[in-house]
């Protein structure tokens, strides 16, 4: 396993147990307790985990603090890339869309085949950046303030531009989805934002991979009935049902991404 492999699972390891031992975690990979001190020096020095004499602490536990981007960026990565390329595969030619601001939402712009005149408005500069060159796409950018540590713009700007647009689709992200809270974000920030973002759009799209149910974070974003369907990697039965019973419609990747990467 590369370095850079085996840090991500690290990294999914702590996140999952909150916290984790030099000793465990040595044992879990089967590599030595200094390659395993490496590792976690080098996820602190991303700002990713917090170190603790003998371990390290998650950073999850955090109920209203943004998370890094670069942590976002390797959580659930495979789960992230199905949900992208299904997404992707729902934009059509000519279609407008925005691309809320996230790491799951940056494997749509990935995803994207090139299609002609299809504009996509962000507020994320990594979005921005990755369709900058893309041939087909028209590529519009919110404007304002760039958030600490992750590569979102919020303010008074982008809702002043996202006011006077209208789209076809919003791919909207999400921290935390709740039956009984419904959507949640750690930041209150960006909740303006978000919600100028689902007005503007026709039909509003959540993507998010299934870590982020049945939980809650600081700032209500909206009730889960607001949204107009779900992408998500993976989902029990009921929650489905439930989902579908309030009139969501649901698209689960794991059931078909293989046959559209089959078709590709």
């Amino acid at each position: 396993m590369f370095a850079i492999e085996r840090h991500g699972k690290v990294l999914d390891y702590i996140n999952e147990r909150k916290k984790a031992s030099v000793k465990e975690l040595s044992q879990h990979f089967r590599v030595s307790k200094v390659t395993i001190r490496r590792d976690l020096d080098e996820l602190v020095r991303r700002g990713l985990v917090i170190k603790t004499h003998g371990g390290a602490l998650s950073l999850d536990n955090s109920f209203s603090s943004e998370i890094p981007y670069e942590k976002k960026f390797m959580q659930n990565v495979e789960a992230k890339k199905k949900i992208g390329l299904l997404a992707a595969r729902m934009v059509e030619p000519d279609d407008v869309i925005i691309l809320d601001a996230g790491s799951t939402t940056l494997e749509i712009a990935a995803q994207l085949r090139p299609l002609d005149e299809v504009t996509v408005i962000t507020n994320d500069l990594k979005i921005a950046v990755a369709l900058a060159h893309k041939p087909g796409v028209q590529l519009m950018v919110t404007g304002g303030v760039q958030e600490k540590g992750v590569y979102t713009l919020t303010g008074s700007t982008a809702e002043e531009f996202l006011s006077k647009i209208r789209a076809k689709k919003t791919f909207l992200g999400a921290d935390a989805i709740s039956l009984e809270y419904g959507i949640t974000n750690r930041t209150f920030q960006e909740v303006s934002v978000k919600r100028c973002m689902m007005k503007a759009a026709d039909e509003v799209i959540l993507v998010a991979d299934h870590s982020k149910f049945d939980k809650k974070v600081f700032a209500f974003l909206c009730e889960l009935q607001e949204v107009d369907q779900i992408i998500v990697d993976r989902m029990e039965p009921d929650l489905k049902t439930e989902l579908t019973r309030m009139g969501i419609k649901v698209t689960v990747a794991d059931e078909v991404v293989d046959d559209l990467e089959d078709a590709n």
